[in-house]
Formats: C-alpha cells, structure tokens, sequence
C-alpha cells in the first residue's frame, strides 16, 4: 500500500441564517484554514430560541497528487481520525476551495462545493479511524489530476433536507486534524525498499516507473 498524507486542512463555518435554504446556499462564511488539533468540522446547528437560527460547517481537504500515475493504482480510500462527536453520516464531494489547487482557504471558499460529484458513498461517522472508500469519479481524479480536494459534509447537507432537525440541537461531527489524514491506495510493480527507501516514496528506478517493475537484480 501507498500513502498520501493532507497538504492543506481546514473548515469553514457557514453563517447564522434564519431558513435552512439560507444557510446552505450561504456565498462566504468563516475559514479556519491549515487547523490542527480536535475541531467540530462537519454540522448542521439548529436554534429555535435564536429566531430559527441554521448553520452548516464544512470540511475542506486538498492532496496534492501529482506523484500518482495510473500504472498500478487501485482501492483508493481516505483515512480520517473521528473525534469528539459522531452523529450522523457524512459524504465526501468534491471542492475548488484555495483555487482548487491548495491555496489558503477562505471565507469565500464556503459554497465552493460541487454536490454533483460525490466522491463516497454515505458513511456512517465515529470517533475513532476510518477508511472510507473513495468513488470511481474520485480515483479518475487522482489519477488524471495534480491536485485532488474532497470536501466533507454532513448528509443532511448533501441533500439539501429541510428540516433536518424538528427541535434545537446540533448534527456534529469532530475531526483530530493532528492524527491520521491521508489518502491510501494500492499500487503494482516493485513494492520493496530500494537502497533504503520506501517503495511508497519511489517514482522511478534509472527511468522505469515503479509500476512497471516486477524484480530489481532477479529480486522480486
């Protein structure tokens, strides 16, 4: 297997809308961009107290992934660490936040999601690992991109439901930003060390692709 850690993290809180509408076609809210440490980074927030008072909080991840070829490349998945809360599924699209190509992510970037491409299925959230596994069109875009950004987000956001709480509360879900974040796939040819390194951290061997080599010197 082969792993790609997260270049660039975050989330971005929507603003206090009095309609769920308003909440989520909201153009800006506020970024917490390159965020580390325990952060509720995925809710729908509801108030009834407040003037009917709706939130959306979205996740923003950017891989850069102009390493990855097709030779060999398979079983994508995106390994997050779960934390602090977990109520409700979440879905992973994709995004164009920090210009699509791991910029800083800003305030503007809120509702720069594009929930016609869906990158997972629905998947159940936890506070603790998880792999979950990336979509056709995700594994097309890792591949033929050097850039791959997946946003995370509730799936009462995804599909737009209207009420998805009755009374007030919270749908939240955590993310520990310092441990595990990354992208895992299965790759072909030579999967050993060469001279010391890792074959994860290997592109070539004097010109051959890593994914095109069975042995090194007989070796397998």
């Amino acid at each position: 297997m082969a792993y790609l850690n997260v270049n660039r993290k975050g989330f971005i809180t929507g603003p206090n809308e009095s309609s769920q509408s308003a909440a989520r076609d909201a153009a800006s809210g506020t970024a917490t961009d390159s965020t580390s440490g325990t952060q509720t980074a995925v809710q729908y927030y509801f108030n009834t107290s407040k003037g009917n008072t709706h939130r959306y909080i979205r996740a923003f991840l950017h891989f850069d992934t102009s390493g990855i070829s097709s030779g060999g490349f398979g079983s994508p998945t995106i390994d997050i660490t779960g934390a602090a809360f977990a109520h409700g599924n979440v879905i992973g699209v994709k995004h164009t936040a920090g210009e699509g190509t791991g910029g800083v992510i800003t305030d503007d970037d809120f509702n720069n999601v594009d929930f016609a491409t869906a990158y997972t299925a629905s998947t159940g959230w936890t506070t603790s690992g998880m792999s979950i596994e990336l979509s056709a069109a995700a594994a097309n875009d890792v591949i033929n991109n050097d850039h791959f950004n997946i946003a995370i987000v509730g799936i009462e956001d995804y599909n737009d439901t209207a009420e998805p709480l009755e009374e007030s509360g919270n749908i939240s879900r955590g993310i520990d930003f310092n441990s595990t974040l990354r992208l895992q796939y299965s790759t072909g040819g030579y999967g050993h060390k060469v001279a010391g390194v890792t074959a994860s951290n290997i592109a070539e061997v004097n010109t051959v692709a890593t994914a095109n080599i069975g042995k090194i010197n007989t070796v397998d």
